[in-house]
């Protein structure tokens, strides 16, 4: 069967087929439900909350991954499948104490590619979280979000939350990490990303 007005709709934005397809909502604005009782700021990592502060996880952070990471490329599957696969922009990750962020700079636009398309995704902004485990076994949560985003594509360009920026590029879920030198492989639920050591 022909999937016409799909096609038509991924040729125009790549990126919000990646944002669509990945969070289910492609208009969702609800806020992010924080984890468990961790604030974390942006400037400064908290020092009060402590992995023990959660019975379900009281495992301490990984060794692998740990430190800053520039992330080379990434790939995202949506729930439907459809498969995004981004690269260039400035995304920066560092992972310390079982927290990490990752810092958007919209100087540099992320190019974000599917089996139909092509696009730009600007981001100005972090998405925060924390993770537990081993590097086999890890789990990660989204705990904060924030900034702007746009997507260009087809000579139009489309604001879209932070909020459904980190369902898509926040590391959220059961994952795994492996780390060789200066590169690492992190995967979380469906988001896998390619790193290199920053420094």
């Amino acid at each position: 069967m022909r999937l016409a007005p799909r096609t038509l709709v991924l040729a125009a934005s790549a990126p919000m087929l990646l944002i669509a397809a990945c969070t289910g909502a492609p208009a969702a604005t609800a806020p992010i439900t924080p984890g468990p009782a961790i604030s974390v700021t942006a400037s400064e990592q908290a020092t009060s909350a402590s992995p023990a502060s959660s019975a379900s996880s009281s495992a301490p952070a990984a060794a692998c991954p740990s430190g800053d990471y520039k992330v080379t490329s990434f790939v995202a599957t949506g729930t439907n499948g459809a498969e995004g696969k981004g690269s260039g922009g400035d995304i920066d990750v560092e992972f310390s104490n079982g927290r990490y962020e990752i810092d958007f700079d919209d100087d540099d636009p992320i190019t974000v590619k599917t089996e139909d398309g092509s696009g730009q995704l600007i981001v100005d902004g972090s998405i925060e979280g924390t993770y537990t485990g081993t590097s086999d076994a890890l789990s990660f949560e989204v705990t904060k979000s924030s900034g702007k985003a746009t997507t260009k594509a087809g000579g139009k360009t489309s604001s879209i939350t932070m909020t459904q920026v980190a369902r898509v590029l926040g590391l959220n879920g059961k994952g795994q990490a492996t780390c060789s030198g200066s590169t690492a492989t992190v995967k979380a639920g469906s988001l896998t990303l390619q790193l290199q050591q920053d420094g």
